[in-house]
């Protein structure tokens, strides 16, 4: 009973106490909620929505552009800023000259949130990354980082499997995976971890970078932005730029330009220097037109010689010239030419060199003699090269004491002066020489005005005739328009050639040769007399696909008809035509190439010139041939043989020598009296460089100024 009592008393002495502990728990979990409440909201006010391992950062404002611009312009090589991996300390807006300083995590926050409210389209972060095609994310969430929409201006985003915030050192550090995207700026890093100090607006990657940066991507193993001023160095950079592949040692970056120390370039393209290759033997010349348009399958895996330069300059705002190098050397061993400054286009179809410096030697147009001199290049415009050469000729046919620009035929031994000028772009070629032992002047116009339409016009100078070969009038002048079908049966190509001009004749150039002058007969070629006259001309000429074909190009032998016809009419009432037709057989035998035809021709009518005689003949026999005595020299000739006069209308010696990378050309027309001496040169191996500056605008021709 007693014990009883006391239960009893027990619990209700306790039960005050039950219901106060009760009544604190309640009040405290009342308390806790409303702390819970009250944080979200705030959280929701001040914070935006961020996924897990991702950092949106307010990026410092950028100095005023007049500030910026007013800058004096770096030097040519100046000390790229000592970026310092220590963690930094803070510093406030005066020291930072005027721009605001994010001082702790909330005061950033709250200029994040102040952001996103002004954009409400800003999107959540994405789940996945696709660097490939310069996107963050799939489907609506995808985040370009090449435009300006989804993510602001001025800000910073980072993605990363994981990413820490050092409050201390005000650092934000994303590892794994890690992308860095800038608001309005058409760039993008990845990288295995990136470190972004805000402090002083530096970023840190490293362990395989990718750059995306203006349609171009780098990589490297190592990079560090300074944001506010654009600057930044890279560790082994590796890029491509309109094709061409670049790996140098450094990179750094400012001023919207790059500067590469140390590497090597591949062109997109080899190019080609000193292009003369007509002039080269048989087979050589059938390489030609394949080698324009597969540049790459004529370069050695391993070329005789090497290119190295001092450094290159690519202006990549320049359609054409846009690559200058600046003390080029070709190499071959230990032995080095030394090559002048130059300027080629980079990213062109074909890229052809013209050393600004050379030497020329040969018969200077047939201006007479032998004419040996440097000659000297220059760029004009954006495809244009002047080129001019003072000479020493050797030797020639002397001009007449009554007449001036003719050849009495007598060869002296005197020693002149001569010259000469040229001009090339895109649509016109043009020549002039003159020597002063012969005291004859050569000149030429030919301008394309669409694909197959030209004019030409030729001073004492031979110009290409069609079917009548290379003819050499006192003035020509003519238009001249070819086509052809190429989708005939049993028709390889069937070509038509129209002109319409006037010429003046002049006999007195026969007298260059004596074996030409023998083609035309008893002709005065000592005459004053120059007649001349408006002419009219069309010639259809046709080549059937091969009737018989044995073997392949190595070993073997094909035969095809060739076939043409011609008519032309004078203003002084002479007119006449042509019909030919024969065979031809290409032959392959190994080192040896042989080409060989018979032509049965017809002519018939007067003509009022001499110069453009036909001297084929009636009956005439071609052949022309050459032998690859070894890889560094191939030997060939070329005969055309009248048979009705018993005289040859066309000897000529050629020769190739050299590797086939580098070949030196030889030929001579022992009929007319030409010889010409020339390089064909390609280059598709790496450039070696000390210093490269890729230019993103013009600095008033200062180049270099990174």
């Amino acid at each position: 009973m007693t014990l009883g009592r006391t239960r009893n008393s027990s619990k209700r002495d306790f039960a005050p106490l039950k219901v106060a502990k009760t009544l604190g728990v309640a009040l405290c979990c009342a308390l806790v909620l409303e702390t819970t409440c009250a944080y979200q909201v705030f959280a929701q006010a001040v914070m935006p929505e961020s996924a897990p391992g991702t950092l949106l950062l307010p990026l410092t404002p950028k100095m005023d552009e007049a500030s910026e611009s007013a800058a004096p312009h770096p030097p040519a090589n100046p000390p790229f800023p000592a970026f310092d991996t220590s963690p930094a300390e803070k510093t406030t807006g005066a020291q930072k000259g005027g721009a605001s300083a994010i001082s702790d995590t909330l005061g950033q926050n709250a200029q994040t949130a102040k952001a996103a409210e002004e954009a409400p389209e800003l999107l959540p972060t994405p789940d996945k990354i696709t660097p490939e095609d310069g996107k963050i994310g799939t489907g609506k969430a995808a985040i370009d980082p090449m435009a300006d929409g989804p993510l602001l201006k001025g800000t910073v985003q980072i993605v990363a499997d994981d990413t820490e915030f050092d409050e201390g050192n005000n650092t934000f550090l994303g590892t794994g995976n890690a992308v860095a995207i800038i608001g309005g700026e058409d760039s993008k890093l990845e990288a295995d971890s990136i470190l972004y100090n805000q402090n002083n607006q530096i970023m840190d990657c490293r362990g395989n970078v990718r750059i995306y940066r203006n349609s171009q991507l780098t990589t490297g193993s190592a990079f560090k932005f300074q944001i506010t001023k654009d600057e930044y160095l890279i560790t082994n950079p590796d890029t491509e730029i309109n094709g061409a592949q670049i790996v140098a040692r450094k990179g750094y970056g400012a001023r919207g330009g790059i500067h590469f120390k140390n590497g090597t370039v591949q062109l997109p393209k080899p190019f080609s220097m000193m292009q003369n290759q007509f002039n080269g033997p048989l087979s050589y010349r059938d390489t030609v037109q394949e080698r324009q348009q597969h540049p790459d399958a004529f370069v050695p895996p391993k070329q005789d010689w090497s290119f190295s330069c001092d450094k290159l300059v690519y202006e990549r705002y320049l359609d054409q010239n846009n690559l200058t190098v600046f003390g080029g050397k070709l190499e071959v061993g230990s032995f080095a030419i030394p090559i002048p400054k130059f300027t080629t286009t980079m990213g062109a179809a074909q890229n052809k060199v013209t050393f600004p410096v050379g030497v020329a030697i040969g018969n200077n147009l047939l201006s007479g003699g032998t004419n040996i001199g440097p000659t000297f290049s220059t760029a004009m415009g954006k495809t244009g090269i002047l080129t001019w050469s003072p000479m020493v000729q050797l030797g020639g046919k002397i001009g007449t004491s009554t007449t001036s620009n003719t050849l009495n035929g007598t060869t002296l031994g005197s020693i002149g002066l001569a010259g000469n000028v040229t001009y090339a772009d895109s649509r016109l070629v043009s020549h002039l020489a003159y020597g002063s032992v012969s005291n004859l002047l050569v000149a030429d116009f030919k301008e394309r005005i669409r694909k197959g339409l030209r004019v030409q016009t030729g001073i004492n100078r031979y110009l290409d005739d069609g079917m009548y070969g290379p003819r050499r009038a006192r003035l020509d002048a003519e238009i001249v328009d070819m086509h052809g079908i190429t989708n005939i049966p049993f028709i390889q190509n069937l070509n038509f050639r129209s002109s319409a001009g006037w010429a003046q004749d002049n006999p007195a150039l026969l007298n260059q040769s004596s074996n030409y002058r023998a083609l035309f007969g008893n002709v005065n070629t000592n005459s004053t007399k120059m007649p001349s006259a408006y002419t009219v001309q069309e010639q259809i000429t046709v080549n059937t696909h091969p009737i018989f074909s044995v073997g392949d190009s190595t070993y073997g032998l094909k035969g095809y008809i060739y076939g043409g016809a011609a008519g032309r009419a004078y203003s002084t009432g002479d007119a006449n035509s042509l019909i030919q037709a024969g065979p031809v057989l290409d032959a392959y035998l190994g080192r040896l190439r042989l080409q060989t035809g018979y032509t049965q021709s017809k002519i018939q009518g007067t003509d009022p010139f001499v110069y453009d005689k036909f001297i084929q003949g009636q009956h005439s026999v071609t052949a022309a041939g050459d032998v690859k005595v070894t890889r560094f020299l191939s030997v060939g000739a070329s005969l055309g043989y009248n048979m009705d006069q018993k005289q040859y209308y066309g000897k000529m010696l050629t020769a190739a020598v050299g590797p086939q990378d580098c070949k030196l050309l030889l030929s001579e027309d022992m009929v007319r009296g030409n010889y010409q001496v020339g390089f064909d040169i390609l280059y598709g191996q790496k450039i070696k460089f000390h210093d490269m500056t890729i230019k993103e605008k013009a600095d008033n021709g200062e180049l270099g100024g990174l």
